[in-house]
């Protein structure tokens, strides 16, 4: 009994030291990262910058990607070699990478083209290798010549890629030594088109600062960009200007840029991928690590996927700073940060500072955080996401802390406090929203009424990844007050063991429909992008509706210009050049936009399963006859509300039943082949 005592008591004290120290250690961060420097000025809730881009045409060729889009279309991706993208030409390698006199320790081996060897997917990348090319760049009237400027993204970038409007990275003495902008050497400019808010990234990573986790700082900016010979002065939108993780960044936080710094992409809850440090090429290390911090995240990984739980408990908190990351997991949880640590496998930054010798975990583009991430489940599934179970999939560092009722406590404890301190009656992000909204309420109006006036002078037609920001399938999101109150709510029932929440899963939309991805629900699809595009081209009476004669005129009209050779039936191959011809990207698209490689459409994505359904008789071709049944049985099915008329909800919903989500895509696996460089 004495022992059993003991043992209570003893394990009381240790979470309240743990407690105790992770509050002295958050108190401390929030102290390192107040201090005054120049940079103070360039950042605030309702900062907003006016930036002019300016360069060449021949820069702004130079600039556009190589390859990128779905993995295993299109050539190799220029340059690589450098774990933080290729050298522009005539420049610099990536900061960090040069290698030093004497130097014996590898870096991880230069990784392949898009998605590693045979074109495997890659979670979290679509493979796009950006250059830097020289630009002038003015930022309120202070003008910098020369300064590095490429693409950045994945997502943002592959839905942005018709427009100018494009994700930026500035790099201001890539080439010009010495040259920076209030200190610092580079800044991010994030286009915010999976957000129709705009707000959520400099709402997002106050509520990290607040959790005593060092995060970048935001402000908004207006943008405009020139190019010699094709435009002037032409205005791109509203942007969130974000600091860059750096060494300016870990010097203001950490009091030092020595250490090892990680941006992992693909490999999920930090795999163990053997003793040979060429094996994490996939994490990304953006310097040259030093013998003993490579073995170090040989060790923390080793820890988490082969220890036993004794083992695993007694030795982690020397690996791991694991006060920082409950902070870390609990300011993503309450925000259903959901593109990120939790299920992306990407989005996040591993640091392992000399003074601690412990990693720390630092986040990541936020602009499809509070509940925004479809794939992981509707905005009401992801407002009530469990505290017990917040990531999608299997996550070992995750599973095993949450095992473990120190960590567990710790990190409800936190989450508890971080609930009330940000999303509180009186809490910071509750009192930022409408600041912040005011802020940018007349530059979004602006650019809302921009996107529309283009959009009425283009007409309908573009395949999905390029038409252009806006709310489309990220649209209909309940208000971010919504969130704020409804995951205040949820956090609150889960914590006084009244609710468990709901187990995010990775998919595309919700089960059963609801107003994420698009109308009338059906998940994220090809109807997503082909459904108005449809409606537009067979819509003959002009009622926004299709009647059953023109569903299959359009069906009879598609097999008459599909059939190139004649026969009367369509092979694989014309079902793919026609759904390109069809439904791929619009002639019109912007000067400078996403030019995908030849055959590059949806015909990739829908012409082998659209032939596999319609070929009745096997004979991998479909007959005039298997056609039009297809289209009968198709309206049918579709027609929900049995009124002989299709909607564009009943569209959309349909095609995505039809087809499901385009290959490549669904939940994060274990990669077996190597990264392509980072486009962050």
């Amino acid at each position: 009994m004495p022992n059993v005592l003991f043992r209570a008591v003893a394990s009381l004290l240790l979470g309240w030291l743990v407690l105790a120290e992770t509050r002295e250690s958050f108190a401390a961060d929030k102290t390192d990262s107040s201090a005054k420097d120049d940079s103070d000025s360039v950042f605030g809730l309702t900062r907003v910058w006016k930036i002019h881009l300016h360069v060449t045409a021949e820069n702004w060729k130079t600039m556009q990607p190589a390859a990128g889009g779905f993995p295993g279309f299109g050539p190799p991706p220029r340059g690589g070699g450098f774990p933080g993208g290729p050298p522009a030409a005539g420049g610099r390698p990536n900061p960090g990478t040069e290698r030093k006199p004497n130097d014996s320790t590898p870096m991880p081996p230069t990784p392949p083209g898009p998605g590693g060897p045979g074109g495997a997917f890659r979670p979290g990348s679509f493979g796009f290798d950006f250059d830097y090319v020289k630009a002038d760049v003015e930022l309120d009237g202070e003008k910098l010549r020369e300064v590095g400027l490429r693409f950045k993204g994945n997502g943002s970038y592959m839905l942005s890629a018709a427009t100018r409007k494009r994700p930026f990275k500035i790099d201001f003495n890539r080439f010009v030594d010495g040259q920076k902008f209030h200190g610092m050497q580079q800044l991010n400019l994030h286009n915010n088109v999976m957000d129709p808010t705009r707000l959520r990234q400099a709402l997002s990573y106050p509520v990290f600062q607040v959790a005593g986790v060092a995060s970048p700082r935001t402000a908004f900016a207006e943008v405009s960009l020139t190019i010699d010979g094709e435009c002037d002065h032409e205005p791109l939108g509203v942007y969130t200007l974000v600091e860059e993780i750096d060494k300016a960044f870990l010097r203001r936080h950490f009091q030092t840029d020595k250490g090892l710094l990680l941006k992992p992409e693909g490999t999920q809850g930090l795999e163990y991928k053997g003793e040979d440090w060429a094996a994490y090429s996939w994490f990304e290390p953006k310097s040259k690590p030093k013998k003993g911090e490579a073995q170090r995240l040989i060790d923390l990984t080793r820890l988490i996927h082969k220890a036993d739980d004794e083992k695993f408990r007694r030795e982690i908190g020397s690996l791991l700073d694991t006060n920082q990351f409950a902070s870390f997991l609990a300011a993503n949880t309450l925000l259903a940060n959901m593109d990120s640590f939790l299920t992306q496998v990407h989005n996040y930054y591993v640091y392992l500072p000399p003074k601690t010798n412990k990693f720390v975990f630092l986040p990541w583009d936020m602009d499809l955080s509070m509940g925004a991430f479809f794939m992981a489940g509707s905005a009401e599934q992801l407002q009530d996401l469990s505290i017990s179970h917040p990531h999608v999939g299997e996550n070992k560092l995750i599973e095993r802390l949450l095992a473990w009722d120190e960590f567990n406590k710790t990190y409800r404890d936190h989450l508890r406090h971080l609930t009330e301190d940000c999303f509180g009656e009186n809490g910071q992000t509750t009192k930022d929203l409408p600041i912040a909204q005011a802020a940018v309420k007349e530059l979004i109006a602006q650019e809302t009424k921009r996107a529309a006036e283009a959009q009425k002078a283009r007409g309908p037609g573009g395949f999905g990844p390029g038409f252009g920001p806006g709310p489309g399938m990220f649209g209909g999101q309940p208000s971010l007050e919504t969130f704020l109150v409804k995951r205040r709510e949820s956090i609150t029932a889960q914590l006084a063991g009244k609710s468990t929440g709901k187990t995010p899963g990775m998919s595309f939309g919700p089960p059963g429909g609801g107003p994420r991805g698009g109308p009338g629900g059906g998940g994220f699809g090809p109807g997503n992008f082909h459904a108005p595009q449809i409606l537009a081209a067979a819509d003959a009476d002009k009622d926004e509706k299709l009647s059953r004669k023109e569903f299959l005129d359009l069906s009879a009209k598609w097999l008459r210009e599909w059939d190139k050779d004649k026969n009367g039936s369509l092979n694989e191959e014309e079902l793919k050049n026609g759904l390109n011809d069809a439904l791929g990207p619009p002639p019109n698209a912007a000067p400078g936009g996403f030019k995908p490689p030849a055959g590059f459409g949806p015909g990739l994505f829908l012409g082998p399963p659209l032939l596999k359904v319609a070929d009745a008789d096997k004979d991998q071709k479909v007959s005039k006859d298997e056609w039009a049944a297809l289209f009968g049985r198709w309206f049918k099915d579709w027609d929900k509300g049995n009124d002989e008329r299709l909607d564009n909800a009943e569209l959309f919903a349909g095609l995505n039943a039809a087809f499901g989500p385009p290959a490549g895509f669904g939940p994060p696996r274990p990669p077996e082949n190597k990264p392509t460089g980072s486009s962050n």
